[in-house]
């Protein structure tokens, strides 16, 4: 029955995530930019895509009067990623600006494990609404996701020094790593983001459920 439940939870939260506020604010952004990028117009389209993220923002505000987190994530990686274009004459500073790039996202992560909402809490608040109240209120909520935010700030933080690693002579191989590792390591976050948070808690869905009848004892 507590597997069950638990189960139906997690279900309830994925169909309630904000899937649209992350495609609009978050991945169309992305892929606009890296269309730029490829095409070398990486000024132009950075540009369109930062103009998107703050329409999106924008209109989000109005609408719901809440942030659309995925939009300002958006604004910060394209604009860490645009430095790194401008850097890309430089081949020395092209390299640890590339680094700079992953290692400032690491750090956001890192730095909201110091609030009391981590980030990835940010983001998934808004898609709590159908999560049972004993699981709010548990430590357990929180604690799923701070787990998670920790394990994306650790992630970039490594890849950041694995390229600062590198030699700068070596910079076809950076090049190659940096665009082979970046999107099949955002695949495996996302995969690890959606699948953790239901496990841990139907992992401790008895202490959760444990800390219930304490509350109303």
């Amino acid at each position: 029955m507590t597997d069950k439940k638990s189960g139906s939870t997690w279900e309830s939260f994925k169909e309630n995530f904000p899937w649209k506020d992350m495609f609009l604010g978050f991945l169309i952004p992305k892929v606009l930019f890296l269309y730029g990028v490829r095409h070398g117009m990486s000024f132009i389209w950075g540009a369109i895509a930062l103009v998107w993220c703050i329409g999106v923002f924008y209109f989000h505000q109005i609408r719901t009067h809440k942030a659309n987190f995925f939009a300002i994530f958006a604004v910060i990686m394209i604009m860490a990623r645009i430095i790194v274009v401008i850097a890309g004459k430089n081949p020395k500073m092209y390299l640890f600006v590339l680094a700079l790039d992953n290692f400032i996202v690491g750090v956001i992560f890192m730095a909201s494990l110091l609030f009391k909402r981590s980030l990835m809490q940010m983001f998934a608040d808004s898609a709590s609404a159908q999560i049972p109240q004993e699981i709010l209120r548990s430590v357990y909520y929180g604690g799923a996701w701070r787990i998670v935010t920790f394990v994306w700030a650790v992630v970039y933080i490594l890849f950041a020094l694995v390229l600062v690693l590198l030699k700068a002579s070596n910079l076809k191989i950076v090049g190659l790593i940096d665009m082979l590792a970046s999107w099949p390591l955002m695949v495996i976050l996302f995969i690890f983001t959606l699948k953790f948070p239901g496990w841990y808690w139907k992992k401790n869905y008895a202490k959760i459920e444990e800390g219930k009848l304490r509350r109303q004892a």
